[in-house]
Formats: C-alpha cells, structure tokens, sequence
C-alpha cells in the first residue's frame, strides 16, 4: 500500500508536531507539506491540489471548523479532512459537521491513522 505521491498538507500549530507528522508522512511516500496556522494552509491550497488535509482544530488564527470549510470549498474535488486534535467536544462535533472524514484525539496511535488513510485507496493524480 502506502500513501506514494499522495498529496497530504499538515496543519498544526506546533512546530515540533508538525514536523513528525510531515516526517512520517513523507516516509510513507505522501508528498506531505506543512502549515503552522490556517492563513498558510489555505494559502497552500490555493498553489496546489491536495489529496488530504490533516488539521488540528486549536489554530492560533482560524477556528478549526471554519478552515475545514474554507478547505473543502476551495477544491474539486475536495480533499479529505482529517482532524487530529486535543480538543474535545463542541470541537470535535464542529468538525465533524464542518465535514471532516475522521477525528483522532491526541495523544493518538499513529498506526490508527497510517490504517485510515491507507484505507481511503487514494491514487496520485
């Protein structure tokens, strides 16, 4: 399997996090980029396509929620929206409703997430 060419972008605050999650995702072959607050992210979308986004919901600029919509909005088709957060509810429930595929609460087993994403049989385009 493995996620080879698929285009993934993390969002996540905190820098040391946003760099192991690029980091393993990337050795898992996804062309994964980084983005440490929603401004960046939608700035990235708007530059290319993107398979997935996984996103924190605690973003020092933009409300978890809002930058899901934002990032469904902005592509066709859509990128699938994985959150992975420390959040709890309204949050969470927020962002299911904003349309994000999964949500994995921190701390998370990182084989769950491999698992969920490996399981969406994404193709690079």
């Amino acid at each position: 399997m493995g996620l080879y060419g698929v285009s993934i972008l993390v969002v996540e605050d905190a820098p040391d996090v946003l760099e192991v999650f690029t980091t393993l995702l990337r050795l898992e072959g996804a062309d994964a980029v980084g983005a440490a607050n929603g401004v960046d992210a939608l700035a990235v979308a708007r530059k290319q396509r993107l398979d997935v986004v996984v996103v924190d919901l605690g973003l020092p600029d933009i409300p978890g929620e809002v930058l899901i919509r934002a990032m469904i909005a902005a592509a066709v088709p859509p990128p699938t929206v994985v959150v992975i957060t420390g959040e709890h509810e309204p949050a969470v429930s927020r962002a299911r409703e904003a349309g994000a595929s999964a949500i994995f609460t921190k701390p998370c087993e990182w084989g769950h997430v491999l698992r969920y994403l490996n399981g969406l049989n994404l193709v690079a385009a």
